[in-house]
């Protein structure tokens, strides 16, 4: 039997990270070939080459016609939506991200002188179904097999609570990175990890407050110069790089000194720290309404919190600790694991965590016994980590009474995974010849106020007078990705979703060989 190698990835927005388990059990973080612990999520193409990191972030002003970043934002969309062409090549935002994967397991490969074929990648509690499947596929493109998809705070509470797994406490994890921003409720009890309460933003993160600076210099060029220095790509990247170095000395610094030149005029611009919180302030205030929205989904108050594990890098700004602190009332922020790195450490544990898993499954035994016991309670079990849905996924119904539509909920927001519901729902109409089932995500009862994730059908026997019961199955595995059964007079059909967005197979096996053309650097 060949040896396994299983890796945690936290792709990330701006930057990404990968960790193993070592020999001795222990969860560490893989530097890059560049000796970085994080590598930045840019790829640059360079004719058949995807140059992905530092370099390309360094190249991405003076050629950011190349440039892809941000791409994060783009999961889960079609390739109508979004895509990226170079070369003649069109690519999509799962293809992107598999080129960022790629130089991740490359890098690991190197490093650990061992093949690397297992992964679990992180995702914002967040993310809905599209998105999930769009970052197993990602996976699968850079040739690794996805054992599980996991939320980044659940990864974040892993790695904080791997040790104190004896130490029952409930965890705030407050999780803004560059590009996303979760707030989760994580409960360590009776050596497991439960998720309580989640919610975020998958929009709103770092590169929003980037853009306050990049706007703030944008307009004030323009009101001197009468030009906008956004409409050129190759300013608008210098100025989203100078907008970052702005951000990040105002964190430790009170004030700092912005030179922005295009087309041989220039400015300067002097901005304190005081102004730009008060420029920040919306996005500070979404932050707090989140936070008070997830407490009051677990039903709980800030007395109920042990400890607030803060991730991600933008938990490094000042305006963030003193929201947190004051929204807190002065609850402990711990600073115990990385806030670039307790993501990725999580998921190595929780690859580690799978694997043993199927070996206990399958009755065979490979990863040596003191790795194991690394990972297991005390009565001998594997630690146990639960997670629960981020979104209502709900079906489509008719109301005869009120004549419209609306949605029934299936899978309630918060229920615990993996799980399974079964509903009956009577045909509208007679003689049907199709159960045409419509699937949504989301918290309204009105269709379009929700996500549509697809459609799946079964056909019906004839002469069926109306009312006549179809039974529909949602399967809702760990990794946050829906099957649904349609059972239909002894006919049952494994409904095949048609979704809305992500690859079919045919596409997928078109991107592999596709990306297997493409070098990665």
């Amino acid at each position: 039997m060949s040896e396994r190698k299983a890796v945690g990835i936290d792709l990330g927005t701006t930057f990404s990270a990968i960790a193993h388990i070592d020999a001795y059990g222990k969860p560490q973080i893989i530097p890059n070939a560049e000796s970085e612990r994080i590598t930045p999520s840019v790829i640059l193409f360079d004719g058949q080459n995807a140059i992905v990191g530092t370099l390309a972030k360094q190249n991405s002003v003076a050629e950011p016609e190349k440039i892809v970043d941000f791409v994060k934002r783009e999961m889960g969309k079609s390739r109508d939506q979004f895509h990226r062409e170079f070369n003649g090549q069109s690519f999509t935002a799962e293809e992107l991200s598999a080129l960022i994967i790629r130089k991740l397991r490359s890098d690991a490969e190197k490093y650990l002188g061992v093949p690397v074929t297992d992964a679990v990648i992180t995702v914002p509690a967040y993310f809905n179904d599209a998105e999930r499947t769009a970052t197993i596929q990602a996976g699968q493109l850079a040739g690794l097999n996805v054992l599980q998809i996991i939320n980044e705070p659940t990864a974040a509470a892993l790695a904080y609570g791997l040790d104190k797994l004896d130490q029952d406490q409930t965890v705030f994890v407050f999780d803004l990175g560059g590009g996303t921003f979760d707030v989760t409720i994580m409960r360590i009890e009776n050596q497991s990890i439960r998720m309580v309460a989640t919610n975020g933003d998958h929009r709103l993160g770092g590169k929003d407050w980037d853009d306050i600076i990049v706007n703030l210099v944008a307009e004030e060029f323009d009101r001197l110069h009468g030009e906008n220095p956004l409409l050129d790509l190759q300013s608008y990247q210098d100025l989203q790089s100078r907008a970052l170095a702005a951000k990040i000395q105002l964190s430790s610094r009170p004030r700092t000194t912005l030179v922005h030149s295009f087309n041989g005029k220039s400015i300067k611009i002097e901005l304190t720290r005081e102004d730009f919180e008060q420029l920040a302030s919306p996005l500070v205030e979404k932050c707090k309404a989140i936070t008070e929205i997830v407490l009051q989904e677990a039903r709980m108050t800030w007395a109920d919190i042990d400890k607030i594990l803060m991730v991600g890098g933008m938990t490094r700004m000042p305006m963030i600790r003193e929201l947190v602190e004051k929204a807190s009332g002065g609850v402990e922020m711990t600073d115990q694991v990385s806030p670039d790195e307790a993501v990725a450490i999580g998921a190595a544990i929780q690859g580690i965590l799978s694997m043993l898993g199927e070996e206990d499954k399958k009755g065979q035994r490979v990863i040596p016994m003191e790795t194991r016991e690394q990972f297991s309670t005390r009565d001998g079990g594997l630690i146990q980590v639960t997670n629960i849905t981020s979104h209502t996924l709900g079906i489509v119904l008719w109301d005869e009474n009120a004549m419209e539509e609306y949605v029934f909920p299936m899978i309630p927001k918060m229920t615990a995974m993996p799980c399974e519901v079964k509903n009956a729902f009577g045909t509208a109409q007679p003689n049907m010849k199709r159960a045409v089932v419509r699937i949504v995500e989301g918290e309204s009862t009105v269709p379009s106020e929700c996500t549509s994730l697809g459609t799946c059908s079964v056909e019906l026997p004839p002469f069926l007078p109306k009312g006549s019961p179809v039974e529909i199955c949602y399967q809702y595995n760990t990794n946050q990705v829906l099957n649904v059964i349609v059972d239909a007079f002894g006919k049952q059909a494994k409904a095949t979703l048609e979704r809305n967005a992500g690859l079919n197979e045919q596409e997928l096996a078109r991107a592999t060989a596709n990306l297997s053309l493409i070098s990665v650097e």
